[in-house]
């Protein structure tokens, strides 16, 4: 629920890839139709989605601010401007009239539900897309789905067909629509309409590590944090909810998430961290790389969109201004189990935590999401295995690749280094946190010394060792229906046409070539305007 736009080189570096007027300069102009800011008594914009900048409750936003000006960042960032290094306070997307989420639910279907052209249907299951071979080239005609009580049936397109389904669904609909590598839909007996391998690739995301520390105890006020709700203390649980409905106030009222920082290689300003960039990029993004034939992404990405992409992060890389890591602060113990969902402090405990989350902004590693083959369900009454109804014939194989290129695990093992090693022990910050042996830090591990320093701060390997145990993925993913030529490895064109046909478009996270350096619900919202506006136009 954080509304944090792409940055200008996240969308400068799309419109290289051969996408013009995707740059900052000319799809931020769409991006503000999507947003009003509200901070105090402040309001920027007029847009759909109502953002607001929580009321600062407690004292830990500005002992983050001024750790990070301590050690030579900025502190006073426009969370909208697409140029920030440095500590940011970043809307929710919640309106502060109501203190509820914005979502496109509300700020963009609602109201329009009245309108004659507009029908929607709740609990359809898109099975595929149809299609007609004509002289002007290749048509979509309809689509193929589900009904709510199980029935197939079809609707006819008009004029367009604009598929909306996600990282993940997109490609699987294209590719149960014959639009995908050839010798997969063939080895499935689907029916090839399109022959373009790139569909389903390019998969990217953000990964995380987080690190938690215990906080000092000494009864001062406004260092609060969210244990013991996240233990569902009831004293707690209750105090919460009826600021909330009294007052429009407390922790249930916004995301919590809202004090972060984005943050350049660390040591990127002295020569020791030059030299080490340099040595990193050296062995593991040489400029001769980009002539191999094979790519170093992973999958099957070409080796024009290879070059791209390790030019744009080697320039994020060498840059002062420019993020590779995305921090996050939340005042609760953020301790992820075995099954990825996090686990609070003990129940008859008080302790209480403050958690860094550590993202990787520009991933190198590629990933993949594909059609694999799904026995039939005979307890599907309707759902038989048949070219009729494809839907329930197949199942997605996703694989995220995580950190599988090597450069990725060792700027995320830098910069979780510099948060152990530095932010974590600089003060303001240092003071709050408990520094003796006997503060417990999650997770724990061999990776914490007797004395509670971090191994990995002073020793690489033992960082990316730590990565290894404990990085897990983020819900942010994009990448699979990729923007761009496609001689170069694309899926849409620049109107985001799929290649290869008259009238379909998609319109989603997938489209993008390069994931923004945070969370990608806003650069979605901006791209949905900037393609209706292209589709009233008749780009």
């Amino acid at each position: 629920m954080n509304f944090v736009v792409g940055a200008r080189e996240d969308l400068d570096a799309w419109a290289k890839l051969g996408n013009p007027g995707w740059d900052w300069e000319n799809f931020s102009k769409y991006l503000k139709r999507t947003y009003t800011v509200t901070a105090g008594s402040e309001t920027v914009n007029d847009g759909a989605i109502q953002t607001h900048i929580p009321d600062e409750e407690t004292k830990w936003p500005k002992v983050w601010r001024d750790t990070l000006a301590g050690l030579g960042y900025s502190v006073d960032n426009d969370p909208v401007s697409g140029d920030i290094c440095g500590a940011v306070m970043y809307p929710d997307a919640i309106d502060p009239k109501t203190k509820t989420r914005s979502f496109a639910g509300n700020a963009y279907l609602a109201p329009a539900r009245d309108r004659p052209n507009l029908t929607v249907w709740t609990g359809a299951t898109v099975d595929r897309i149809l299609f007609d071979h004509t002289a002007e080239g290749i048509v979509a005609t309809g689509v193929q789905y589900f009904t709510r009580d199980g029935k197939l049936d079809t609707v006819a397109a008009r004029k367009e067909v604009i598929l909306s389904a996600g990282v993940f669904h997109s490609p699987k609909i294209l590719e149960q629509s014959g639009i995908g590598d050839a010798k997969l839909l063939q080895s499935l007996g689907i029916d090839v309409v399109v022959d373009n391998p790139y569909v389903g690739e390019n998969l990217q995301h953000h990964p995380i590590s987080l690190l938690s520390f215990e906080t000092v105890d000494d009864g001062k006020e406004g260092f609060d944090t969210l244990d013991a709700i996240a233990r569902q203390d009831p004293a707690a649980v209750g105090a919460a909810m009826e600021a909330y409905t009294t007052q429009q106030r407390g922790p249930f009222s916004k995301t919590n998430c809202n004090t972060m920082a984005h943050l350049p290689f660390p040591g990127i300003d002295t020569d020791a961290g030059k030299r080490e960039l340099q040595e990193l990029l050296d062995q593991f993004l040489p400029p001769a790389a980009a002539s191999s034939s094979s790519s170093s992404l992973g999958g099957k990405a070409t080796p024009a969109y290879t070059e791209a992409a390790e030019s744009f992060v080697r320039s994020v890389l060498t840059s002062p201004t420019a993020a590779s890591g995305y921090y996050v602060a939340i005042p609760v113990r953020a301790h992820p189990g075995p099954s990825g969902r996090m686990v609070p402090a003990p129940a008859d405990s008080s302790e209480r935590y403050f958690t860094v989350a550590v993202l990787l902004t520009r991933p190198l590693s590629r990933g993949s999401v594909h059609l694999t083959a799904a026995a039939a369900d005979p307890a599907s009454p309707g759902h038989s295995h048949n070219d009729n109804n494809r839907s329930n014939n197949f199942k997605l194989s996703i694989n995220p690749n995580y950190l599988a290129h090597p450069l990725d695990l060792e700027i995320l093992a830098r910069h979780v280094r510099f948060l152990a090693g530095t932010l974590a022990r600089a003060e303001p910050l240092a003071s709050r946190l408990r520094q003796d042996a006997g503060g417990k830090r999650t997770p724990p591990g061999w990776w914490w010394a007797a004395d509670g320093t971090f191994a990995g701060a002073a020793d690489a390997e033992a960082a990316k060792r730590f990565l290894r145990e404990t990085a897990v993925a983020s819900t942010l993913y994009a990448g699979t229906c990729a923007m761009m030529p496609r001689a170069m490895g694309g899926v849409v064109d620049a109107a985001l046409r799929v290649h290869g046909t008259r009238n379909l478009r998609v319109v989603d996270a997938s489209v993008m070539p390069f994931i923004t350096r945070g969370d990608t619900m806003a650069t979605v919202y901006g791209i949905a305007e900037k393609a209706a506006a292209g589709i009233r136009e008749g780009l």
